[in-house]
């Protein structure tokens, strides 16, 4: 994981794996207006420690001050990178979109992480998340079972890498990159930049 701020530009990283991103629905993934000025793409490990911290401290603020404002659009795409874990947890993630459920599964993952490919994201586990959440659990494992949602994880991942994203969390905030769990006044200093940008302020 990278501690600290980083912020490049995206034409110094290559362009092309933003661009496919526009190829795979974000529905059900997403937060706040869709035609909100600033959209910040993140790019998250479900076994990342830093994930979890940004989860756990900045998510909540970058919430109340600009996506609950409008201000602000968030849309959470996989970087399955750590091991099998990671890649059946986010295809578990996906099951639960199919139910309108993304995001308490995306929560609930980051709440019961236990270290990388330990077995805290087994199939079973996985499975008794869905159950914790009142999801149909039929449907539910149905999908799981199927690995039909892989593909997409899978797509996303590569997607990342040709945008230059090599750690997690990783954010695209209109375009500037910003990697790590750094603090919320790291994340406002950008937005801030971007809405005025947006609105035309010098």
């Amino acid at each position: 994981m990278v501690a600290g701020l980083i912020v490049l530009s995206v034409a110094t990283q290559g362009g092309g794996g933003i661009e496919r991103l526009e190829g795979i629905s974000a529905l059900g993934r997403t937060r706040g207006e869709s035609n909100a000025p600033v959209n910040m793409i993140e790019f998250g490990d479900y076994q990342c420690p830093a994930c979890k911290r940004f989860e756990e401290t900045s998510a909540s603020q970058i919430e109340e001050t600009y996506i609950a404002t409008g201000r602000v659009r968030l849309e959470f795409r996989n970087m399955a990178f750590l091991g099998d874990e990671s890649i059946i947890a986010a295809a578990a993630a996906e099951c639960a979109n199919e139910q309108d459920a993304f995001w308490p599964y995306h929560d609930k993952l980051f709440g019961e992480q236990r270290g990388e490919n330990s077995g805290a994201f087994s199939f079973d586990q996985l499975k008794s998340f869905a159950g914790d959440l009142g999801l149909d659990q039929t449907a539910f494992d149905e999908c799981l079972n199927s690995t039909r949602t892989q593909q997409l994880v899978f797509d996303e991942t590569d997607a990342g890498r040709e945008a230059g994203v090599d750690s997690t969390p990783t954010f695209f905030i209109n375009g500037q990159l910003l990697k790590g769990a750094t603090s919320f006044s790291d994340f406002q200093d950008i937005i801030e930049e971007q809405l005025a940008e947006a609105s035309g302020t010098p």
